[in-house]
């Protein structure tokens, strides 16, 4: 998504100098795909989460690894941009410098520690952290999109710019109120005493079968509460898509939790829903990004397996106060964080509840989100970024 509207930009921008438009090739998928981009693989059945899975993938990632810096270097290619997935393109990086790549590399959503959000003694360690060392030695450029880890890139003296988070550009709805009825196949009257809950269970088949039944459980639980209620609102539930693939799988979770109604949509119409929505309960990353930035509010939801959690307790001793982005940029619980043990429908039914009916919390929500959009949105965030690459192509 990221690299899509990164690229988007960079074309208009050429095409407004009077420059041929670029030639991109890259891993990617179908968004990439339709900004221009001869994708070399598609990458969106590949993402896991946790250890032991990727564990398993370790071979396959190596050999897309290896396939990537033969293309790249056989391919004379003027600039690399590498996008997040921090672990993967550090390693491309490095390999290709020492391969003897000479173009220029650029990380768009560079590598941050969240930790310095929190940790006054982040910084030191920072300084001393292999990933900012790698960017500062195989970079020519690192672009973050979150107001992190910059006193580390000055300090450390890594070319770098913040544009600001590009999502605060993007986030728009595109249909009428007219249009996105009949998106959804209601009428106006259906609509009436109507309120939508979202639901962003994760892009990843194993979030959604640990996560989303967890969730369509808890919109059982809210339909029947609001229903208990005279005058209580119908409740429906509404779904984007983040993948043809996943949209058999999402309807299976949701007939096997009970829920007898969900409307999917596709991805591209995930902002029109946010704008409706009178709830968003969304899985951690970029989709509670979207909420804070659109003022939608929302619950985040998250679990690991069993194993996995354990794993990052007892041996990676993984632990943080929060793990939502706006809870991370405030330093305090904004959004309310559901994790593990939480992640259970009958907390995110009562957690969701609150924020349903009682106005007051979801004013205060409200409230601390336009604050931190004020942190995060800068002005042409995305214009910004693509004028750094294009600098580095003339």
């Amino acid at each position: 998504m990221h690299a899509a509207h990164l690229l988007d930009k960079l074309q208009q921008l050429r095409a407004q100098d009077g420059l041929p438009a670029a030639v991109c090739r890259g891993n990617g998928s179908s968004r990439m795909q339709a900004a221009g981009v001869e994708l070399l693989r598609d990458v969106a059945t590949w993402s896991e989460m946790g250890i032991i899975r990727n564990m398993f993938k370790a071979r396959f990632f190596s050999r897309i690894l290896q396939e990537t810096v033969r293309h790249i270097l056989a391919g004379d290619y003027d600039l690399v941009v590498l996008v997040d997935n921090r672990f993967l393109n550090l390693n491309l990086a490095r390999i290709l410098r020492e391969r003897g790549y000479t173009g220029r590399i650029a990380y768009y959503v560079a590598p941050v520690r969240w930790e310095s959000l929190y940790d006054p003694a982040e910084l030191q360690r920072s300084l001393r952290n292999p990933r900012f060392a790698m960017i500062k030695r195989y970079c020519d450029l690192a672009i973050p999109i979150y107001p992190v880890s910059l006193d580390t890139f000055e300090q450390l003296g890594i070319p770098h710019v913040y544009p600001g988070h590009p999502l605060c550009e993007l986030a728009r709805p595109k249909l009428s109120d007219a249009e996105f009825q009949q998106l959804l196949g209601l009428d106006s009257t259906r609509m009436q005493n109507t309120q939508i809950v979202g639901i962003m269970p994760g892009s990843r088949r194993g979030e959604i079968s640990d996560i989303a039944p967890e969730i369509f459980r808890a919109v059982v639980l809210l339909q029947a509460a609001s229903q208990s209620v005279p005058d209580g609102p119908r409740i429906i539930a509404v779904a984007p898509v983040a993948h043809p693939e996943l949209r058999e799988a999402t309807l299976r979770a949701a007939a096997n939790s009970g829920l007898e109604e969900l409307v999917l949509l596709d991805s591209e119409f995930r902002y029109d829903m946010m704008a409706r929505a009178a709830l968003m309960i969304v899985k951690s990353g970029t989709g509670l990004h979207e909420c804070m930035i659109m003022g939608t509010p929302a619950v985040m939801c998250y679990r690991f397996h069993p194993v996995l959690a354990w794993i990052g307790r007892n041996i990676m001793r993984f632990s943080m106060p929060y793990y939502g982005f706006p809870n991370l940029l405030a330093n305090r619980a904004v959004v309310p964080e559901l994790i593990q043990e939480d992640c259970r429908h009958d907390r995110i039914a009562e957690v969701a509840g609150r924020l349903l009916f009682d106005e007051s919390e979801r004013e205060t929500m409200l409230h601390d989100f336009a604050a931190l959009r004020e942190r995060v949105c800068l002005p042409d965030p995305l214009g910004t970024a693509a004028r750094a690459i294009q600098a580095l192509l003339l």
